[in-house]
């Protein structure tokens, strides 16, 4: 089964069904829990610092940008540190419209598999972690199915993993192919915050192909005069127009730390789809970008901007590796 075709995952369901699973997991993902979750994300980042630094460079930091995400969800969840290579895998081949099918519904069934092992684990051996709290939620107060209790956990894993590691390469790729807006971090690290919020608008995590999905209810006429969009019609939105529109901001493609504070970019969606993570995503590229700034001041691109390799077939498209020296 294909992400778009599972009903079941919350980034595919609407109404009170969407409110309903939204707040089984809301608490876990609040501003103060991703605050509370720094000195942890910190020690992630810094022994896997401590791997790129031990072997020399050229460093591939895709595999940095991989294996963040990946340790601190696992965390989050509970799930042991040792699958996250496999989770890579299934969460890639989830992601994929370019497979053959046959091999992308192996992938669907060993990773619902996965999650059902891992949820008959945790029922023999409960503990504290964010998959006991879903558990709970299905085995003693029925507030979800089965089925909706495997999909939960698959889409946490997804969500933990793929917009982050592209939000951490991504903005990496715009510091280091402009590198005179690494210049301005080093000089001076108050800007971190601004330039978090540039670069995910200038940049954002699945670039051009990921974007809002919608039916319209009316007929609509695009004020562009391009025409009327019908009742009834799909609706696919990119999320990078909202952070290009320069009637918002003025000289779209430039990256500047110096813009006021405006309206959302909706580089994590909007409304009630509003992206859980958004928080914690936050964390994790301010905590990287202080932590690489402090140990490889003189960061830099191992090959031309042009060079670097990009995937395709997958519903987001990001680097797939990041060579660099210092």
């Amino acid at each position: 089964m294909l992400l778009l075709e599972d009903p079941t995952i919350l980034l595919n369901m609407h109404g009170e069904d969407h409110l309903r699973l939204r707040r089984i997991v809301a608490s876990a993902f609040t501003p103060r829990r991703a605050e509370q979750a720094r000195p942890e994300i910190s020690k992630i980042i810094d022994r896997l610092l401590d791997d790129v630094e031990s072997g020399g460079h050229p460093a591939d930091l895709m595999t940095f940008a991989r294996l963040l995400p990946t340790r601190f969800i696992s965390q989050i969840l509970g799930v042991p540190e040792e699958d996250g290579e496999q989770l890579l895998e299934w969460v890639s081949a989830w992601l994929s419209f370019a497979l053959p099918r046959e091999d992308l519904d192996r992938a669907a069934n060993d990773f619902s598999d996965y999650a059902r092992a891992l949820v008959e684990r945790k029922r023999a051996e409960p503990g504290d972690s964010l998959i006991d709290h879903i558990i709970n939620a299905h085995d003693v107060e029925d507030r979800l199915s089965e089925n909706e209790l495997i999909s939960m956990i698959r889409m946490l894993i997804i969500g933990g993993n793929e917009t982050i590691a592209n939000a951490i390469s991504r903005s990496l790729f715009s510091l280091l192919s402009q590198r005179q807006h690494w210049a301005a971090l080093l000089a001076d690290r108050s800007l971190v915050p601004a330039a978090i919020e540039e670069l995910l608008r200038h940049n954002p995590p699945g670039g051009g192909t990921t974007g809002l999905i919608r039916l319209a209810t009316a007929d609509v006429e695009l004020t562009s005069g391009s025409g009327v969009i019908r009742a009834g019609q799909g609706v696919f939105t990119p999320l990078v127009a909202a952070g290009h529109d320069p009637a918002v901001f003025p000289d779209p493609e430039q990256i500047r730390f110096d813009r006021p504070k405006t309206h959302s970019t909706m580089q994590f969606g909007a409304g009630r789809h509003y992206c859980l993570g958004v928080h914690l995503a936050r964390v994790e590229l301010e905590l990287t970008l202080n932590a690489l700034l402090d140990r490889f001041p003189n960061l830099r691109l191992a090959v031309p901007p042009a060079e670097l390799p990009w995937s395709e077939g997958s519903y987001g498209v990001g680097l797939t590796g990041l060579p660099v020296v210092w």
